[in-house]
């Protein structure tokens, strides 16, 4: 509150860029806040529901921008992934350049010497190096405060993006329909993992396995219930 000219930028500022031009302005616009979490196709959705692109904050990011009563009020939404396939989506974009120079710079340094994806999780992932890039943090981090507690109204699932979308563009934007952009080209995540692999990557990622229902090639969703992440059934 003691820079309220920052967070208007903040709220109303336009960034440019080829690819999309970045702003939360559609997020008042529409009383919607949509927490894009990494490589779960957040850049289809946003820019197919605001015509823009938000910035990967976090959900308690974005209570601190709007403010309490404002992010209280909004629609809030999100899309999780199967944290085995993010996983090596995050890795062949990185390692293939990602956005920008700076992911490219930073691949360079960090996986120079990582020839394959098998060599990746088992000898350089750990625990620690979850935080050393926004595309390898969990997806927890996103979404949840101090507490525990989902700071989001509804979660899509990137298994059932085209369902998922038609239900929240009812909310945020009844006329908007899916593009897809920024796919990548690879092949099924399920033909590069081995038994120790999946294991490890379990373990790394266990809250999102759990918060989400995830097993390596299954899911069973999850909704949101009192800040709570309750089975979809219940």
């Amino acid at each position: 509150m003691r820079h309220p000219k920052q967070f208007e930028h903040l709220r109303k500022g336009v960034n440019q860029h080829p690819e999309g031009n970045f702003s939360l302005r559609g997020f008042t616009e529409r009383e919607a806040i949509f927490v894009h979490i990494t490589k779960s196709a957040g850049t289809s959705v946003a820019l197919s529901l605001f015509g823009e692109l938000p910035y990967h904050y976090t959900a308690w990011h974005y209570r601190v921008i709007f403010g309490r009563k404002a992010f209280n009020r909004f629609f809030k939404f999100t899309f999780v992934r199967n944290p085995w396939d993010r996983l090596y989506s995050a890795y062949q974009y990185l390692k293939n350049g990602g956005w920008d120079d700076k992911d490219r710079v930073w691949a360079e340094r960090h996986w120079g010497d990582i020839t394959s994806f098998e060599q990746f999780v088992t000898e350089w992932l750990t625990p620690e190096r979850l935080s050393s890039h926004l595309h390898l943090r969990p997806q927890s981090y996103f979404l949840k405060d101090a507490r525990g507690r989902v700071m989001v109204d509804y979660l899509g699932y990137f298994e059932h993006l085209p369902e998922d979308f038609a239900r929240i563009a009812k909310h945020v934007n009844p006329e908007a329909r899916l593009a897809h952009t920024n796919a990548s080209k690879r092949g099924d995540y399920r033909d590069v993992y081995n038994r120790k692999m999946i294991h490890k990557v379990g373990k790394l990622y266990s809250e999102d396995v759990d918060s989400f229902g995830y097993g390596f090639d299954t899911v069973q969703r999850r909704k949101v219930v009192d800040q709570k992440l309750v089975g979809d059934s219940e």
